[in-house]
Protein backbone atom coordinates (compact mmCIF):
# COMPACT_ATOMS: atom_id res chain seq x y z
CA UNK A 1 0.00 0.00 0.00
CA UNK A 2 1.28 3.77 -1.21
CA UNK A 3 0.69 6.35 1.21
CA UNK A 4 -2.71 8.20 0.24
CA UNK A 5 -6.31 9.67 1.50
CA UNK A 6 -8.77 7.42 0.93
CA UNK A 7 -12.68 8.37 1.41
CA UNK A 8 -14.75 6.21 2.93
CA UNK A 9 -17.55 7.36 0.98
CA UNK A 10 -15.89 5.60 -1.92
CA UNK A 11 -16.25 1.85 -0.57
CA UNK A 12 -18.27 -0.12 -2.92
CA UNK A 13 -20.36 -1.90 -0.61
CA UNK A 14 -21.17 -5.54 -1.04
CA UNK A 15 -24.90 -4.76 -1.01
CA UNK A 16 -25.24 -1.94 -2.76
CA UNK A 17 -26.01 0.77 0.30
CA UNK A 18 -25.00 -1.55 2.84
CA UNK A 19 -22.42 -4.35 3.75
CA UNK A 20 -18.59 -4.21 4.02
CA UNK A 21 -16.59 -2.38 1.52
CA UNK A 22 -12.51 -2.53 0.85
CA UNK A 23 -10.75 0.39 0.71
CA UNK A 24 -6.73 -0.98 0.68
CA UNK A 25 -5.45 -4.33 0.70
CA UNK A 26 -1.66 -4.85 1.14
CA UNK A 27 0.41 -7.57 2.67
CA UNK A 28 0.10 -6.63 6.12
CA UNK A 29 -3.26 -5.48 6.07
CA UNK A 30 -6.74 -4.59 4.83
CA UNK A 31 -8.89 -2.45 5.62
CA UNK A 32 -12.23 -0.48 4.34
CA UNK A 33 -15.67 0.53 5.97
CA UNK A 34 -19.19 -1.27 6.97
CA UNK A 35 -22.58 -0.02 6.88
CA UNK A 36 -25.39 -1.57 8.06
CA UNK A 37 -28.65 0.02 7.92
CA UNK A 38 -31.74 -0.80 10.56
CA UNK A 39 -32.68 -4.01 10.86
CA UNK A 40 -29.48 -5.16 8.69
CA UNK A 41 -27.02 -7.83 9.95
CA UNK A 42 -24.16 -9.65 8.78
CA UNK A 43 -23.73 -13.22 8.94
CA UNK A 44 -21.51 -15.02 11.75
CA UNK A 45 -18.25 -16.07 10.57
CA UNK A 46 -14.63 -15.70 11.87
CA UNK A 47 -11.24 -16.00 10.25
CA UNK A 48 -8.52 -18.53 10.98
CA UNK A 49 -5.53 -16.17 10.40
CA UNK A 50 -6.52 -12.01 10.71
CA UNK A 51 -7.68 -10.53 13.87
CA UNK A 52 -10.47 -8.09 12.47
CA UNK A 53 -10.86 -4.82 14.45
CA UNK A 54 -13.87 -2.29 14.40
CA UNK A 55 -13.21 1.27 14.69
CA UNK A 56 -16.95 3.12 15.13
CA UNK A 57 -17.49 6.14 13.59
CA UNK A 58 -20.97 6.35 14.06
CA UNK A 59 -24.07 5.24 15.08
CA UNK A 60 -24.67 1.62 17.20
CA UNK A 61 -24.43 -1.78 16.83
CA UNK A 62 -24.17 -5.15 18.63
CA UNK A 63 -21.90 -7.51 17.76
CA UNK A 64 -21.71 -10.85 19.07
CA UNK A 65 -18.53 -12.96 20.03
CA UNK A 66 -18.14 -16.93 19.50
CA UNK A 67 -22.06 -17.13 20.19
CA UNK A 68 -22.50 -16.07 24.00
CA UNK A 69 -20.88 -13.15 24.57
CA UNK A 70 -22.67 -9.94 23.09
CA UNK A 71 -21.40 -6.28 22.95
CA UNK A 72 -23.19 -2.82 22.33
CA UNK A 73 -20.75 -0.69 20.30
CA UNK A 74 -20.99 2.88 19.87
CA UNK A 75 -19.37 6.14 17.94
CA UNK A 76 -15.72 5.93 19.39
CA UNK A 77 -15.29 2.56 20.03
CA UNK A 78 -12.65 -0.28 18.96
CA UNK A 79 -13.80 -4.17 19.20
CA UNK A 80 -11.39 -6.83 17.94
CA UNK A 81 -12.48 -10.51 17.23
CA UNK A 82 -9.30 -12.28 17.48
CA UNK A 83 -8.64 -15.51 14.69
CA UNK A 84 -10.68 -17.98 15.14
CA UNK A 85 -13.36 -16.05 16.93
CA UNK A 86 -16.95 -16.09 15.78
CA UNK A 87 -18.63 -12.43 15.37
CA UNK A 88 -21.88 -11.46 13.95
CA UNK A 89 -22.62 -8.12 13.80
CA UNK A 90 -25.77 -7.02 14.09
CA UNK A 91 -27.91 -3.24 14.13
CA UNK A 92 -31.36 -3.52 16.28
CA UNK A 93 -31.38 -0.13 16.55
CA UNK A 94 -33.03 3.35 14.55
CA UNK A 95 -29.60 4.72 12.90
CA UNK A 96 -27.29 3.80 10.68
CA UNK A 97 -24.24 1.85 12.17
CA UNK A 98 -21.20 2.74 10.30
CA UNK A 99 -17.43 1.20 11.12
CA UNK A 100 -13.87 0.86 10.01
CA UNK A 101 -12.62 -2.60 9.79
CA UNK A 102 -8.85 -3.62 10.07
CA UNK A 103 -7.81 -7.29 9.18
CA UNK A 104 -4.33 -7.87 9.81
CA UNK A 105 -2.31 -10.04 8.85
CA UNK A 106 -4.34 -9.90 5.46
CA UNK A 107 -4.93 -13.23 4.27
CA UNK A 108 -6.93 -12.78 0.60
CA UNK A 109 -9.93 -15.43 1.21
CA UNK A 110 -9.74 -15.91 5.35
CA UNK A 111 -13.20 -16.30 6.39
CA UNK A 112 -15.04 -19.22 7.32
CA UNK A 113 -18.66 -18.98 7.49
CA UNK A 114 -20.01 -20.36 10.47
CA UNK A 115 -24.47 -20.49 10.47
CA UNK A 116 -26.02 -19.24 13.58
CA UNK A 117 -27.88 -15.93 14.80
CA UNK A 118 -28.78 -14.97 18.25
CA UNK A 119 -31.54 -16.88 20.04
CA UNK A 120 -30.93 -19.86 18.00
CA UNK A 121 -29.12 -23.03 19.80
CA UNK A 122 -25.30 -22.65 19.45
Amino acid sequence: MSSEVLRAADAELRFGDWGPGYLAQGEDAAFGVVVLRPGDEFANHLHEHHTESFVVLEGRAEIWLDRDTRRVVSAGDVLRAEPHEEHFVRNPFDATFRAVFVKTPWVDGDKVDRPWTPGAPA
